[in-house]
């Protein structure tokens, strides 16, 4: 292949180099549910998790020593990147990313390996039936749903007198119970962010059916809200004129799947003081922050919460929640009725009796084997949270740095284009409004730019780990690639390739890094050397050459 030199120069294979015995680091404390998190806890460095064999021309062993010197300048720079807590963790519990780099944990956490094993030796020892009877392995069954409701209400720190858990395939399906539920009318208004997922984005289309306005907010070029104040006078300034029992809803997205931005919670507050429902996408906050609904900042002013279990812990897939007032979802009204959510339907004939609380929004049997797994999942990241958003805050700012200093050398013309957050910001200023990402554009030694998704191909075949595209985040990524003006030429039946013919391939999007429970600084290291490595002559002409000919071979 054209671009065998490439993917040899990043092969799977650990450095091995003749050194001295590393010595044995001092072991962290154990906290007691977290098991063997230390156990493997070798020196400073293993070899294992260095940076891959370097074989490009000209430079071939260098890098390894460069890695090793700007590991140890990183260490000195970042101080609040130490946890040797997160190290050893990396070494009992994800030993599987000894020969990749993953940088795609906004898309899907990954599990640690213990999670498993204890959620298979539960499952072997213990009969579980379909929750829905009353045996003995039903009631078993029962009682582990009920102790993961508690697990999931403790973990975002809510009141259980205030607050429930309904079950879910995926946040998406909790965001489809509030907007197939609200009782929308003409008076009434929802609140979007340009900077939202597809899944919130959808919601519109429930509060236009019922003649609901719909109101979205502009975003700045590198993501995150317009005015703060301009929204919240805007809030205040609306109010009056809607009913008083549904006014709408105001939906807040925690933390954008692609700028990355945190939004300002008082929205939340402010929406809810002037009597707005309010409604917080947290699949991308909660991995890395801390929620706490009944806590003194947000005070139970958010009646409606959608998480992702995978995206929190990384197993089991196919679960969320939709954690509610019990107080707002008595307001909404559920549109049909399937197995699980009725207490009596009459066959033939109209009448039915819906269940009580969650379960009359849990369509069919909840996935009831996984609930086994999510208490002792949610107490291991509810350990780490306090050392492993400063860690993952260093990360970012490092890698917009070293991303942001790659030249072309024929050209010295910038290779990559941070778009968020802006290289600009402080580690303070990352640390408090961002997330663990970084999106970026890059462009060729002329200054044009190329498909996103070339450089996820490469990636791929060098062992690293990257998304690609608007993320299911349309307009935030339409933002930060300056682009916004491209929606007003969107028609219904429009395909990617159609906008592509148009606009051209910045269409397609951006590309995402995105740093989590397992990251450290050799993840960041292994990306800045790919993309060195198209910024050498002719290493970006030779990976559009293959990523080209890899896509007629798919079509033809």
């Amino acid at each position: 292949m054209v671009l065998s030199f490439l993917w040899n120069s990043l092969c799977l294979t650990s450095i091995t180099t003749a050194t001295t015995s590393p010595q044995p680091r001092a072991q962290p404390q154990q906290h007691p549910d977290i098991e063997k998190v230390s156990q493997d806890s070798q020196s400073s460095r293993t070899y294992a998790e260095s940076p891959r064999s370097i074989k490009f021309p000209h430079i071939i062993f260098q890098e390894v020593n460069e890695f090793k010197a700007s590991e140890q300048e990183f260490l000195l720079t970042y101080p609040s990147y130490h946890s040797p807590l997160l190290d050893s963790i990396r070494h009992s519990e994800f030993n599987r990313l000894e020969h990749l780099t993953y940088l795609d944990y906004t898309g899907a956490s990954l599990y640690p390996e213990s999670l498993v094993r204890d959620s298979h030796k539960l499952l072997v020892s213990h009969v579980l039936g379909n929750p829905h009877s009353t045996n003995p392995s039903s009631q078993l069954a029962s009682y582990y749903t009920s102790k993961a409701r508690d697990s999931v209400l403790e973990f975002f720190g809510a009141d259980p007198n205030v607050y429930l858990v309904v079950w879910t395939a995926n946040a998406s399906t909790a965001m489809k119970i509030i907007g197939e539920g609200y009782p929308w009318s003409p008076h009434s208004r929802l609140f979007l962010g340009q900077d939202c997922h597809n899944s919130m984005n959808g919601l519109r289309t429930f509060a236009r059916k019922n003649a609901a306005a719909v109101d979205y907010y502009t975003l700045t070029p590198n993501g995150g809200w317009n005015e703060i104040w301009s929204i919240l006078q805007r809030l205040s300034d609306l109010r009056p004129s809607f009913s008083e029992t549904y006014p709408g809803i105001f939906c807040l997205t925690g933390q954008s799947n692609v700028t990355g931005y945190k939004a300002p919670l008082i929205l939340l507050q402010h929406a809810a003081s002037q009597g707005f429902h309010t409604f917080l996408d947290a699949a991308a906050l909660a991995p890395s922050s801390k929620i706490s609904l009944s806590g003194s900042e947000l005070n139970n002013c958010i009646d409606a919460m959608a998480i992702s279990i995978y995206k929190i812990i990384g197993f089991p897939t196919g679960l969320g929640a939709l954690v509610v007032k019990k107080s707002f979802l008595q307001r909404l009204k559920k549109p049909w009725f399937s197995g699980g959510t009725v207490d009596v339907v009459q066959v033939p004939g109209e009448a039915y009796t819906l269940e009580h609380g969650p379960e009359r929004f849990e369509d069919g049997t909840i996935n009831f084997l996984s609930m086994l797994t999510i208490p002792r999942g949610l107490s291991f990241i509810s350990i780490l949270l306090p050392v492993l958003h400063p860690r993952l805050s260093c990360l970012v700012h490092w890698t917009i740095g070293a991303l942001s200093d790659i030249k072309h050398r024929s050209t010295q013309k910038l290779l990559c284009h941070i778009r968020s957050p802006s290289s600009s910001l402080s580690l303070s200023e990352i640390s408090k409004s961002y997330g663990a990402l970084v999106a970026f554009e890059v462009a060729d030694a002329s200054g044009n730019f190329i498909s996103c998704e070339a450089i996820e191909y490469g990636a791929g075949k060098a062992g690293i780990c990257l998304r690609s595209g608007c993320m299911c985040n349309p307009g935030g990524t339409s933002s930060l690639s300056g682009m916004a003006y491209m929606m007003n030429g969107v028609s219904n039946g429009d395909t990617k390739d159609d906008l592509e013919a148009r606009f051209g391939i910045r269409s397609r999007g951006v590309i995402r890094a995105s740093f989590g429970i397992a990251s450290n600084f050799t993840d960041a290291w292994n990306l800045v050397v790919y993309m060195r490595s198209l910024a050498e002559p002719d290493g970006l002409k030779q990976l559009l050459e293959e990523w080209t000919y890899q896509k007629l071979s798919r079509v033809h």
